[in-house]
């Protein structure tokens, strides 16, 4: 079996293991985020099961299915560096063992480290690889 590859939009080749940037957005607000590929596919619409599947490489099926219905698909895992971190993306609200928030003197939310979590991109536009 080959190695899955992609080509970001400068016209660099990319695979699984290589650091790139990628855009994250919440509402309108928009940073460059770091991170390893550590997953490419090609995901279908199966029209039997309604829904997005991964391409099976030896299903006739999924492999005679072409436009609309078939599109990249890349996981990246986030390393924690970006241009703005916004939305404490390693963080989350602490609760107590009732399941309340914690709160600090003032009455802030306390927040807890977290794992940061892998992102399964669908628009591959924008990747950019991080070249030597």
């Amino acid at each position: 079996m080959t190695t899955p590859t992609r080509t970001d939009w400068r016209g660099n080749t990319y695979t699984i293991g290589t650091t790139v940037l990628y855009p994250r957005m919440s509402s309108r607000s928009c940073e460059i985020t770091e991170g390893v590929v550590i997953d490419i596919w090609d995901a279908i619409y199966d029209p039997k099961v309604y829904k997005w599947v991964r391409a099976d490489p030896d299903n006739p099926t999924h492999q005679a299915i072409t436009g609309r219905d078939r599109e990249p698909r890349v996981k990246i895992q986030p390393n924690g560096r970006g241009s703005r971190n916004f939305y404490r993306s390693d963080s989350r609200p602490a609760r107590d063992e009732n399941g309340e928030y914690i709160l600090d003197a003032r009455g802030f939310r306390v927040y807890e480290k977290t794992e940061l979590k892998p992102v399964t991109l669908t628009i591959l536009d924008n990747i950019t690889v991080i070249t030597p």
